[in-house]
């Protein structure tokens, strides 16, 4: 986010970073962890999407935005909507029948996320 690249360099920067940083851990710990960030909280929620929440809001709108002004990212998709659509697969992904399955797709999980909001052409 800091080297301020264009919209899809730097989301597809941070999927790449995510992988190498998978690649190197050992998958038992990958879904301990999952594990625990997955827990359902009092409230309902689970620890990722507390986490997700307070770490990410802020820095996903600036990406949303900057994708916005370089037209990669749909003018009709409000900031709620993408903060929610992000929400949601955050959530999607704590489903342990997903993050078990899911590490091998971070590649085509990221593509596809970038063109499900990009503007029709």
């Amino acid at each position: 986010m800091a080297q301020n690249k264009p919209f899809e360099e730097t989301i597809i920067e941070m999927s790449q970073n995510k992988i190498r940083f998978l690649d190197k851990v050992n998958k038992q710990f990958y879904l301990d962890l999952m594990a625990y960030f997955t827990e359902k909280e009092d409230d309902g929620s689970t620890r990722i999407m507390a986490e997700y929440t307070k770490q990410s809001f802020d820095m996903m709108l600036d990406l949303f935005h900057r994708g916005r002004k370089e037209g990669k990212v749909d003018l009709k998709y409000s900031d709620e909507f993408l903060i929610l659509y992000f929400q949601a697969l955050v959530e999607g992904i704590s489903n342990p029948s997903i993050y078990e399955r899911i590490l091998p797709y971070t590649e085509e999980w990221t593509e596809l996320l970038v063109k499900g909001i990009a503007p029709n052409k």
